[in-house]
């Protein structure tokens, strides 16, 4: 790597990780061979790192280079950008959602690798030796994260493990390559990773249950493609087993607990659901993910206006089955009531989906006291009267017909609030990267595949179900005779638990294929407008039929650049070697 952008790497990593940086060398002192001298050092330049763990976005309002953009890729949600940012899931090589994947992740690997070629430097003057080892293990962590993510999208891909030089043009290594390094550094960096930190301010910090969790994830996210997936299996349910086991982390029992994830109140270790989350804070690190998730009408901070790209689809708010019963909202004896489509439902809907009827703080007012009541449609004009008395009106800011809104008319909720302590920095609310509910469902699906146990996999995810207190899996499905039918629940468990968060709805029609089914429509649905998608006061809010509600746009499905994304063709163009088959 040429020396003058190797000092301003290193310089990067480290002056970012540290709060305390103006009592360092002068800039003109520094040099590649004297960044890294101590053990503070070390330790300044690996929390540059961690800044660089993806949850939200931190320089925009916009969805992209975030974790849960990949629900607008799916069928639980869509970006009003549409083709534009690929939620018509368009994903050609020319397309920003691909560009951006690829260059940005490759940043990252290029910091974590410059950071290990330098590291050793300090290594002497280290006070423990397995404090360095863990330093060093942390930062194979990131790389192998940002590897795996690279290698599900694309395939085959350039495996740098040493800093480069710019002139530098590496061809692609092959999927399986790819695949085994991450399996392999997140085996091997799981010997090195406490299973807890004691230290006030480490609770953020990478563990060997998230090393494990992640590898987990990793292995069963190349069911679709791998030669040997009974190994796949095996070696998942070997890895989720033993988190689970572990008895560290907890499932955070009832409707409150799963709603806590999503607050303020879960972080820094507080919910002993996170494995392993990504912290924020307004100063150093803060994020507009509010500004890009709430409506129009919403309190913006000093922001004119929220961005509002995100939308949650009628079809997964009709996914969530009805409570009492356990059944789909389209069986007959569900029980569900369209006049009142969120009254016993899965509580798990509720704190995923802000929707109609919810009284949410107004732009222009002042986050707390200044309220409206949330309702997309442009004929309805709801009111609610608070326990104080005041009755709260609507507006119609956020009606679906207009331009440049979320047309659903359901917005995400998780993650959501309007402390705007400070608005022109950001939020600061923190962000899970994996919870102990995926290990327990990754678990499941793992046993199910290895040894066709669908006793302990359908137990596993009642685990799930019952600290929401929704029915069992034989209230809601009966007797499950087939693995095939075990893996659907599960499948479906996954959905209703993490819609909307992150990236486990992509990987699931990915890895399994389901494209096909889930896409076979293309049409993305909203709220029930009335007959003929015309606006109508009267119409059911909760009405189940296709032919009433608002089209907000189409997805495209295409299997071959949905189930593995081409290589951006920007960076061919700057690397012809990419073109080559890859070794």
């Amino acid at each position: 790597m040429n020396k003058i952008y190797a000092i301003i790497a290193l310089l990067t990593l480290t002056l970012v990780g540290c709060d305390d940086f103006l009592d360092k060398e002068p800039l003109n002192d520094y040099s590649v061979a004297t960044v890294f001298q101590t053990e503070q050092d070390v330790k300044y330049a690996l929390n540059g790192l961690y800044r660089q763990i993806r949850g939200f976005n931190t320089s925009t309002g916009n969805p992209s280079k975030s974790e849960y953009v990949y629900s607008l890729y799916t069928d639980d949600g869509y970006n009003r950008s549409g083709a534009s940012k690929s939620s018509d899931l368009d994903f050609s090589a020319s397309k920003s959602a691909v560009s951006d994947e690829y260059s940005s992740r490759y940043t990252v690997i290029r910091d974590v690798n410059e950071f290990l070629a330098r590291a050793p430097q300090a290594k002497e003057n280290f006070s423990d030796e397995n404090l360095y080892n863990r330093y060093i293990a942390e930062a194979r962590f990131i790389r192998a994260i940002n590897y795996a993510r690279l290698n599900f999208l694309f395939g085959a891909v350039p495996l740098l493990t040493e800093p480069t030089d710019p002139d530098f043009f590496p061809k692609r290594a092959t999927r399986l390559k790819v695949f085994d390094f991450v399996a392999t550094e997140l085996t091997e960096i799981a010997n090195d990773l406490p299973e807890q930190y004691t230290e006030p301010g480490d609770e953020v910090r990478i563990t060997r249950g998230a090393a494990l969790a992640i590898k987990a994830r990793h292995l069963l996210n190349g069911l679709d493609w791998h030669a040997n997936t009974a190994e796949l299996y095996t070696e998942a349910a070997a890895s989720a087993g033993d988190v689970y086991a572990k008895g560290i982390y907890s499932l955070d029992m009832g409707a409150s607990g799963f709603h806590k994830l999503f607050t303020r109140e879960s972080a820094n270790g507080a919910s002993n659901g996170a494995i392993l989350t990504v912290n924020y804070d307004r100063d150093f690190k803060a994020h507009g993910y509010q500004n890009a998730i709430l409506p129009k009408g919403a309190f913006s901070g000093t922001k004119k206006n929220n961005s509002n790209y995100a939308g949650i689809s009628n079809n997964l708010v009709e996914a969530f089955q009805v409570k009492s019963s356990g059944l789909d909202v389209h069986d007959s004896n569900s029980g569900y009531d369209p006049a009142n489509p969120w009254e016993d439902r899965d509580p798990r809907l509720d704190i995923t989906a802000l929707r109609a009827g919810e009284v949410i703080p107004i732009k222009g007012g002042d986050g707390v006291n200044d309220l409206y009541v949330y309702d997309a449609h442009p004929k309805k004009d709801p009111t609610v009267t608070l326990s104080d008395g005041r009755v709260i009106g609507s507006i119609k800011t956020d009606d679906v017909n207009k331009n440049a809104i979320n047309k659903t008319g359901y917005h995400f909720q998780k993650y959501q609030d309007f402390d705007f302590e400070h608005p022109t920095s950001g939020g600061d609310i923190q962000y899970h990267f994996i919870r102990f509910a995926e290990v327990v469902l990754l678990y499941a699906e793992a046993v199910l595949g290895k040894d066709d146990n669908i006793n302990l996999a359908m137990s596993l995810v009642d685990e799930v179900r019952a600290r929401v207190d929704m029915p069992g899996v034989a209230t809601s499905y009966g007797a499950v005779t087939s693995t095939e039918q075990a893996l659907e629940i599960i499948l479906k468990e996954r959905r209703f638990e993490f819609a909307c968060e992150g990236p486990q709805r992509f990987f699931d029609i990915r890895r399994h294929r389901l494209g096909e089914e889930v896409f076979a429509e293309g049409t993305v649905y909203g709220i029930p407008l009335g007959e003929n998608r015309t606006a109508q006061a009267s119409v059911l809010e909760g009405d189940l039929d296709d032919g009433k509600k608002i089209i907000v746009g189409t997805q495209n499905f295409n299997p071959a650049t949905y189930y593995l994304w081409p290589l951006p063709q920007g960076a061919i163009d700057d690397n012809p070697n990419l073109a080559e088959d890859p070794e």
